[in-house]
């Protein structure tokens, strides 16, 4: 149960209120969800001139794993720097909202072979 929730409980308890009364007070007791703010998407300056128009986008290089993928680019083909080469990425819907640099790993991922194969290859040997 959420703090802010038990909190409801509690006072409701406390008033000994019941039925809708209760819910009335409940609600102005907890903050309202319009009171939390949230930072805004960053989108480099680069990104942000090629908002207003999409087709400037295609097949360019981002360097900014950081900036926010908008609904702007959905559709179109992009490479992703990830700090050695560049990753061909294509934008859909499902990655608006996320990060460029999510969808160019840094690192190698190592097969579950690779053990294996050496201790092989060590056998052959002798």
């Amino acid at each position: 149960m959420r703090p802010t929730a038990l909190l409801g409980v509690l006072n409701k308890q406390f008033l000994g209120i019941a039925g809708d009364a209760a819910n009335a007070v409940a609600k102005k007791l907890t903050p309202s969800a319009s009171l939390v703010s949230r930072k805004p998407a960053f989108i480099d300056a680069f990104l942000y001139k090629m908002k207003k128009n999409p087709e400037l986008l295609k097949n360019k290089t981002i360097w900014s794993r950081r900036s926010t993928i908008l609904p702007e680019f959905v559709d179109s083909q992009v490479k992703i720097y990830n700090g050695k080469t560049t990753i061909r990425c294509k934008i859909t819907e499902g990655k608006v909202g996320h990060k460029f640099g999510e969808f160019a790993l840094t690192r190698k991922r190592k097969s579950r072979d690779q053990p294996n194969a050496k201790v092989k290859q060590l056998k052959k040997k002798k």
